[in-house]
């Protein structure tokens, strides 16, 4: 028994740090100022700034190549390649800042970007390979077992702008995206030096040095990562392209693209919850799956919780819309509405993807998953091709929300599909249990908030956190085995 619980104690203790101080900062970053910036700027405006976002996310291949990823799945094996792998990878991302610079403006030029939204575009792509920098010294950390030191690196730059952006806004009653394109700039780059301080405190490592020597060459490194950067531009691909079809081909697609960021911020924001959990699955499945340890009792114990979270949202926002949105936008929360619903209804599938596809990696699937993520972009992109192609200036947001949703189930279920299949056990069908369970208490819960309440915003919160108490539901999440293997009779994992 207490094998088949291999690590999950140490799990959340280290997941409480990193889940605390990112759930104080980054949300409310997200909810209060991020979103009031975006309500100060207005739909065309925003619209115009978020998907230049997304392309210089969906570029990040050419700044990443797969490096972070693949870094802490090797040094969660071989933590000796941090003086010699980790820096060979981290002079390579360095040299790939060019290359990922002159991508990202060719693309912006040839998809017929003004100049003015090229200058944001090339100060995006510079934020870009700072944030790069500082997640692979977060890979670094990860690896290791610096949990605590990469929790507060991991809320560094959002802290930052939570008190600068803040300041603007409260002493100022417009805003310019110039300030906010400064304010990351320097967040980043706080966050980067603190990051590099922190590796070389922790391992008294010399980035500037020659590596020591290694089986890994740069070209080695570089080729088995890249399978990890093209998985990830297969999955941005169909997570953010949509954005950027939106406001190029959708009739008033500037305006549509603005409506439909504000129901993408709080999908966001959401998706931070299961982001976490991914951060230290990595690197846990990787540790136990050498040693031969069971993983199911860890992935699905996770699973349930973010089930719960992603079905309570996703009601909420399908029986509430416009109330929940009002929370945190002053206007357009009508206009915003229809596609918000279906992009929180693919939050929850997206959320269960953390917990299968990082399975995969761990088990070194990564062909596997990018063939699955393939067919989840191919399907997106046609299917957004073919609707925005007839949509109306009204609704295009709305089908590409729902297009978004369809390809999350398509590729999560396959994911979780051939988990099962790697790893049989009658323990899996928990997981349909607690989603069964939950969908039709939730379901109860908020019919019957909208059948003897008004639609308002108390509504919505009170619908909210009525259904995330579910989980404490007998049946819904098996509270007596959650607290039995988290004793310390139960724990097993060797310290990092």
């Amino acid at each position: 028994m207490a094998q088949r619980i291999y690590g999950l104690k140490k799990f959340f203790s280290h997941l409480s740090w990193l889940m605390v101080l990112n759930l104080l900062i980054k949300p409310t970053y997200l909810l209060l100022v991020d979103a009031k910036i975006q309500d100060v700027l207005g739909p065309e405006v925003w619209g115009r700034y978020f998907p230049l976002v997304s392309l210089g996310i969906l570029l990040n291949i050419f700044l990443d190549m797969g490096l972070s990823s693949h870094m802490t799945r090797l040094l969660s094996q071989e933590p000796h390649e941090i003086k010699g792998a980790f820096i060979k990878g981290w002079k390579s991302k360095i040299g790939l800042i060019p290359l990922y610079l002159i991508v990202l403006m060719a693309m912006g030029w040839a998809l017929g970007y003004s100049s003015n939204s090229l200058k944001w575009l090339f100060w995006i792509g510079c934020n870009q390979a700072l944030l790069s920098g500082v997640l692979y010294a977060r890979s670094g950390l990860q690896a290791l077992g610096a949990h605590v030191a990469d929790a507060w690196i991991s809320i560094t730059d959002r802290f930052l702008l939570l008190v600068g952006m803040g300041v603007l806004l409260l002493n100022f009653d417009s805003f310019q995206v110039e300030w906010l394109l400064v304010g990351t700039s320097g967040a980043l780059g706080i966050a980067l030096l603190t990051g590099l301080w922190r590796l070389k405190k922790h391992t008294r490592l010399d980035l500037v040095s020659r590596a020591d020597e290694t089986k890994h060459s740069t070209r080695s490194i570089l080729r088995a990562s890249w399978p990890y950067a093209l998985l990830f531009l297969l999955m941005m691909t169909y997570h953010r392209i949509d954005a950027i079809m939106l406001e190029r081909w959708a009739p008033n697609g500037e305006t549509q693209a603005g409506w439909y960021a504000m129901g993408y911020r709080l999908f966001e924001a959401a998706n931070m919850i299961g982001f976490l959990f991914a951060t230290l699955l990595l690197p846990y499945f990787t540790r136990m799956l050498k040693a031969k340890k069971d993983v199911r009792p860890l992935a699905i114990t996770v699973s349930r919780l973010l089930w719960v979270g992603g079905s309570s949202v996703a009601w909420v926002s399908f029986m509430f819309p416009d109330a929940l949105l009002s929370v945190f936008y002053s206007t357009h929360t009508q206009a915003a509405a229809p596609a918000f619903s279906w992009l929180m209804l693919s939050f929850a599938i997206f959320a269960q993807g953390y917990v299968f596809s990082t399975l995969l990696t761990a088990r070194g699937d990564i062909h596997l998953l990018n063939r699955l993520a393939f067919a989840g972009a191919a399907a997106n992109i046609v299917l957004n091709g073919l609707w925005l192609s007839q949509a109306t200036a009204l609704n295009a947001g709305w089908g590409c929300a729902l297009i978004s949703a369809g390809t999350q189930l398509l590729v999560v279920g396959l994911q979780m599909g051939f988990v099962f299949r790697f790893h049989p056990g009658k323990s899996w069908w928990t997981i349909g249990k607690t989603a069964g369970l939950h969908l039709i208490l939730a379901g109860t819960i908020c019919w019957a908030f909208s059948r003897w309440a008004d639609a308002n915003q108390m509504t919505a919160v009170a619908s909210l956190v009525s259904c995330l108490l579910l989980g404490l539901f007998p049946g819904v999440i098996n509270q007596r085995g959650l607290r039995a293997l988290l004793t310390d009779k139960m724990n097993t994992f060797a310290d990092s």
